[in-house]
């Protein structure tokens, strides 16, 4: 074969997988845009009562307002908040009849919209409503005009196929490639190839398969397919996907989350760690509304990983900024007369650095300690007795 043949057959072979990657990838996103995944997989998880989740799994607003309506009419507690609240499970709050709306990247300001509709429209039968206030992801100092929140049904949204160029692009994406080779392995050793890949190519979901726990699962997207990833019945994240802190990995954790160049000092250095003003009217109005119509607010600022907040309130660059948070905090609940519980040295708590995803995620071990009966959530008084410092 002389050189320039060589060259072409390169080229060609080259082409040729090129363009079996955008066949099969376009191939894939086309099947995701014949269904509405998220209907499905909510109804799927209202008569299993498994794990599921519609992709994509960051964006995942339209799932959680499909299974709250399916929810409604068992339930009188909701949690609201990002990913960081979703380690609450139902048994963490006893008592109670919880389902967690905690959405992935879901800021204050759009909580306090969600917690506004739930009080006006479902004020009957939601009597307690558990609210986040997240410093560490800087959710707490954010300065935004407010929107209000539809969570009718009517507002979710159903997925519109994109024009084709755009389909074309993502196919050949990374992350796309990416996730193709791992479905054409799974493909490749699977007992049945064809049953295997008519389920990822040409079918809304997976099979139905079974969690360490026993619990059904059914994956409605092709990544994560078999590892339980994605959400129970009760609205909490399973964080399948994720590595957990290791007793061996937390010191280097811990260390990089607490020094100045971390994601956490950057939140507290944004404002020099002082609230948002306007956002801290509207939580005073919520929680004023909340009160006319004898609903209860439970405010909390969620746990990191133990001995983060400690380091943070002791260092030189973060220290002073987090002691103007708290204190801030402490004087808005006594003004409002609200109940505000501190979970950030999560550690007093009794949580370990096992119970972490990573810094600022807690596992459910890590929440039931938090707010379990000895932290007095059956009643007023035993919240207050775990309010600020």
């Amino acid at each position: 074969m002389t050189p320039r043949s060589y060259f072409w057959s390169i080229v060609g072979l080259v082409a040729v997988a090129a363009m079996s990657v955008m066949a099969l990838n376009t191939l894939l996103l086309l099947n995701d845009y014949r269904f509405d995944k998220n209907r499905l997989a909510s109804e799927w998880q209202q008569r299993s009562g498994g794990v599921t989740y519609s992709p994509p799994i960051n964006n995942n607003r339209a799932f959680k307002i499909l299974r709250l309506h399916d929810r409604l009419p068992d339930i009188d507690t909701l949690v609201f908040g990002s990913s960081t609240a979703m380690g609450i499970t139902a048994d963490a709050l006893p008592g109670h009849r919880v389902y967690n709306f905690a959405q992935s990247g879901n800021s204050l300001w759009s909580v306090t919209g969600e917690a506004e509709y739930v009080i006006r429209h479902w004020g009957d039968r939601i009597r307690t409503l558990f609210i986040p206030l997240d410093w560490s992801l800087g959710f707490i100092y954010q300065s935004q005009q407010f929107i209000a929140q539809d969570l009718s049904l009517a507002a979710v949204p159903v997925g519109q196929r994109p024009p084709v160029p755009a389909i074309l692009r993502e196919a050949m994406s990374m992350p796309r490639v990416m996730d193709l080779i791992g479905i054409l392995q799974d493909t490749a050793v699977s007992p049945d190839r064809h049953t295997a890949f008519r389920r990822y190519f040409l079918e809304a979901a997976g099979r139905v398969y079974a969690c360490p726990d026993g619990m059904p699962a059914k994956d409605f997207d092709t990544v994560y397919r078999g590892l339980c990833t994605g959400f129970r019945a009760d609205g909490s994240a399973t964080f399948a996907d994720q590595k957990r802190v290791s007793q061996e990995s937390a010191p280097a954790v811990l260390a990089r989350a607490a020094s100045a160049s971390s994601q956490y000092a950057a939140a507290l250095a944004k404002t020099a760690g002082q609230p948002d003003a306007a956002l801290m009217r509207r939580l005073s109005g919520l929680a004023g509304l909340a009160q006319g119509k004898d609903i209860r607010i439970v405010f909390f600022l969620p746990p990191l990983l133990p001995g983060l907040d400690d380091r943070l309130a002791q260092s030189g660059h973060a220290g002073a900024a987090l002691a103007r948070t708290r204190q801030a905090l402490l004087q808005w609940a006594a003004a409002e007369d609200v109940p505000v519980i501190d979970a950030g040295p999560s550690g007093r708590y009794g949580c370990e650095a096992t119970e972490f995803v990573d810094a600022h995620h807690a596992l459910p071990a890590c929440y039931r300690k938090i707010f379990g009966r000895q932290a007095g959530i059956g009643d007023d008084r035993g919240i207050r007795n775990k309010a600020l410092p």
